[in-house]
């Protein structure tokens, strides 16, 4: 079924497996998104255009000679305005599932394909490691605008690693957006119920220039100001780094509140590292630590769950989503691990891309 008004067609979400709920969460917003804003025009006398949502779930499975394949029929497909809804981290199964999911879109002819991807696949290998190891990023960029034989319109990441990962793909083909603000503002709300000055760290220039507008507006928002401490973080390869010198408003550290903020977190080693300087070597009383991706590999929920840890309070987005990973339940349960939708911004990133309006304007 089409959208009256949408040269693209009908709106179809099409989740890679594990992103199930996902879709039919962000189905159900955009459909309320749709409604509000037909009886909003309504009253003042406007037109304004039906979003129709369907969800079409590709089935995988192997061969008996285990090779894989795909079911995935037209319905909902031919002639409509396609999502793929996936993340990261980029394990083979998880590549090649979202690769034949795209030649199978644009196979049974969709009229606009786009893939959203929470967390983007191999971002994190941004350079080459060592003389045996080239950065993956533009090779999986490549890799996946071949699958969709040139016809993807778009790949829409959250705070990517490494910014210039846009570069990897044609002008236009990879929009970042950003839930900077939304974590931010879930920890300020958090620290209500803390008597503690608050302060900022940023461990380098990366999340310096990621999240400062943020807390600006944040505190602008509240008439607040908050000191400012930046780090410089020396990183060694891709999954080992330490935070060096602290620049800014050091002695406001001392008996502080310390919300650390970066774009991710993976097996915690530079995270927990990091809260243990700060508390030793500068006197903070709590640290808090703000991420946008939860990655948590390896043996992070060993550290993060040891009553030791130095991280007092955890935040991520479920840009790669919790609900198959139950080993992180009771960890969220006792409130360490505090885990933040983006199911509305999700929501509202596919209803403007869908109506070709700017998701500049959710960033």
């Amino acid at each position: 079924m089409r959208g009256p008004q949408n040269s693209n067609g009908g709106l179809t979400l099409i989740p890679l497996p594990g992103f199930e709920g996902l879709a039919e969460q962000v189905k159900t917003h955009i459909v309320a998104e749709g409604k509000k804003k037909r009886e909003d025009a309504w009253r003042r006398g406007e037109e304004n255009p039906y979003t129709p949502v369907d969800i079409a779930v590709p089935k995988f499975d192997l061969r008996v000679n285990g090779e894989p394949y795909i079911q995935l029929g037209k319905q909902h497909i031919g002639g409509h305005d396609c999502v793929i809804i996936a993340s990261g981290p980029g394990t083979y199964k998880r590549l090649v599932k979202m690769w034949m999911t795209l030649g199978y879109v644009v196979g049974r002819h969709a009229r606009r394909v786009a893939l959203v991807t929470g967390y983007l696949p191999l971002a994190r290998s941004d350079k080459d490691e060592g003389e045996e190891e080239f950065a993956l990023s533009s090779l999986m960029t490549h890799l996946t605008l071949s699958a969709a034989y040139g016809k993807l319109d778009r790949m829409i990441a959250v705070d990517l690693h490494a910014p210039q990962a846009v570069m990897a793909a044609p002008p236009g083909v990879i929009t970042e957006v950003s839930l900077a603000r939304r974590l931010v503002d879930k920890m300020l709300e958090d620290c209500k119920s803390v008597e503690r000055r608050i302060v900022f760290l940023l461990p380098d220039d990366g999340a310096m220039k990621r999240y400062e507008l943020a807390i600006e507006l944040a505190g602008r928002s509240r008439d607040l100001g908050f000191p400012l401490v930046w780090g410089d973080k020396r990183r060694h390869n891709s999954t080992t780094s330490d935070l060096q010198r602290l620049h800014g408003t050091v002695e406001a550290l001392h008996g502080a509140l310390v919300l650390s903020l970066d774009d991710e977190i993976a097996s915690g080693g530079t995270n927990i590292g990091a809260a243990n300087a700060v508390k030793r070597q500068y006197g903070a009383a709590e640290y808090w630590s703000g991420t946008v991706h939860g990655v948590l590999c390896g043996n992070a929920l060993q550290k993060l769950s040891d009553p030791a840890c130095s991280i007092d309070r955890i935040y991520v987005s479920d840009t790669i989503p919790f609900d198959h990973r139950p080993e992180f339940q009771p960890l969220i349960r006792s409130g360490r691990l505090q885990v933040i939708s983006w199911v509305e911004d999700l929501a509202h990133i596919i209803y403007y891309h869908h109506w070709d309006r700017s998701i500049r304007e959710r960033r």
